[in-house]
């Protein structure tokens, strides 16, 4: 057979046709090649984002954007979403805190910022958080005073790995936070990037602060920054009765400052025991929080003013009774009650003192508390026209006139549960001369009078005796 001539139909069928096979042999080489590319390559990254290099390296990135240690459990993905067991931080010189155990966190990552060498976390839910709020230790300082540096690349590939992390949203549903001996517990938490740190908003669970009453959390907010300030605010409920509104925060040059403005709280929680039967009231005011950075404790002061107040059998009243004949200071309402507060570990003091029963009554002084033992300086005013039938061995122990009260000094004692006064004994000193100037005057010609009188006169003493 002879073969076609150059230029026949048959040989220009022939060199039609095979760049075109060739062609979609190619295409179909390139398109096998790129699934298995793409498929090789979901497997590398599932093997990578369960590997040591993945969690060293989220470790590092987690450390150098909270100034803290990061210590992860092995991670599981699924889908879009990593998961682990628990994350441990130890803060380092930055940080806002000092140590951080987080239970069950779930990350849910955006893979399209992979192609922008991002790692994009959209949220982190946590089963459990739990967050120590002290200044981070010498020691965990000492670990890493530089940010902990990125796993070094074992592979051409892990150039093309992205170079930053991004973190939106902080979730979780138990968070507990300490400070100083006071905890919040079981808190709504939510935490997002603001003003080049941190926002975190808190949302009800339990208040336990020393000293103070039971209370609940309503709502807070806190910006923590990068360099460690800490500011925020919040509203507090006391359960036994009105709410605290909260501002203030925490630098490392200063330390604490904070401040709480006390709407109809309750006084009765706050007073020992032996008062919290006696004294009853709403609390209004400014109370503040100062502790230095270098300082081991801090201060509490504030000006206090009570709100329907009232003094009920108070014993040095029930004596003041007996004293002008009557029964006005059973129970006693305060028309205005006020007095600056300030507390440290050593020392307690009330001063500027002034409860004011509105005309019949008043007390105004100083008194303080230290190594448990109660000294005070107070005067006891009441109104004039309430000492006008008495006998003048009787008001002469009033030594000053003023603002319409005739006042008496005295002196308080013992101890906060246990108080004592010395005006009940003035009180009766008074009663005895007045009844020895009474026996003076019996006339001499009634010898026959004397022991019905001198009863009389016991008795009245008697009355006027402290009753055990």
């Amino acid at each position: 057979m002879t073969s076609a001539p150059p230029g026949s139909k048959t040989t220009r069928r022939r060199s039609n046709t095979s760049p075109h096979r060739t062609l979609l042999g190619l295409g179909a080489g390139v398109a096998t090649g790129g699934v298995l590319v793409l498929f090789g390559a979901q497997a590398w990254l599932e093997s990578y984002l369960k590997g040591d290099p993945f969690r060293r390296k989220t470790e590092a990135a987690i450390g150098r954007a909270l100034h803290a240690e990061c210590s992860l459990t092995p991670l599981q993905r699924q889908g879009s979403a990593l998961s682990t067991d628990s994350l441990s931080l130890a803060g380092q010189a930055g940080a806002f805190f000092k140590t951080a155990q987080i239970q069950g966190p779930n990350a849910e990552l955006d893979l399209g910022a992979l192609w922008r060498r991002v790692w994009k976390i959209e949220t982190v839910r946590c089963q459990r958080l739990e967050l120590n709020l002290e200044s981070p230790s010498s020691t965990n300082e000492a670990l890493a005073s530089e940010p902990a540096p990125e796993p070094s690349a074992t592979h051409w590939w892990t150039a093309l790995l992205p170079r930053k992390t991004e973190l939106d949203h902080i979730h979780t549903d138990r968070a507990t936070l300490t400070r100083a001996g006071a905890s919040l517990k079981d808190s709504r938490l939510d935490v997002r990037p603001s003003e080049g740190g941190w926002e975190i908003l808190l949302e009800a669970g339990e208040l336990k602060w020393p000293g103070l009453p039971a209370m609940e959390l309503s709502q807070s907010r806190i910006v923590a920054r990068p360099d460690a300030d800490v500011t925020g605010k919040a509203r507090v409920l006391v359960k036994s009765g009105g709410q605290m509104a909260l501002t203030g925060g925490w630098t490392r040059e200063s330390g604490v400052d904070m401040h709480a403005q006390l709407e109809n709280v309750d006084a009765k929680p706050f007073l020992p025991l032996w008062w919290q039967s006696r004294l009853r009231g709403s609390m209004q005011g400014n109370l503040r929080f100062v502790q230095t950075v270098k300082a081991k404790n801090g201060e509490l002061s504030g000006d206090i003013k009570l709100t329907g107040a009232t003094f009920e059998a108070l014993p040095l009243f029930a004596q003041l009774d007996k004293f002008i004949q009557n029964t006005r200071f059973s129970q006693v309402p305060l028309k205005t009650a006020s007095f600056h507060f300030s507390q440290t570990p050593e020392r307690t003091e009330f001063r500027d003192i002034d409860l004011d029963a509105g005309g019949p009554l008043r007390i105004v002084g100083n008194v303080s508390v230290k190594a448990g033992s109660l000294r005070g300086e107070l005067k006891l005013g009441i109104s004039s026209s309430l000492t006008q039938w008495l006998p003048e061995t009787r008001k002469k122990i009033f030594s000053e006139a003023r603002e319409g009260y005739l006042w008496i000094p005295f002196e308080v004692s013992g101890t906060p549960e246990d108080p004592k006064e010395n005006l009940s004994a003035v009180l009766v000193a008074a009663a005895v001369e007045n009844a020895t100037e009474v026996v003076k005057d019996l006339p001499g010609k009634l010898p026959q009078a004397l022991p019905a009188a001198t009863k009389g006169v016991l008795d009245a003493v008697k009355s006027l005796l402290p009753q055990k």
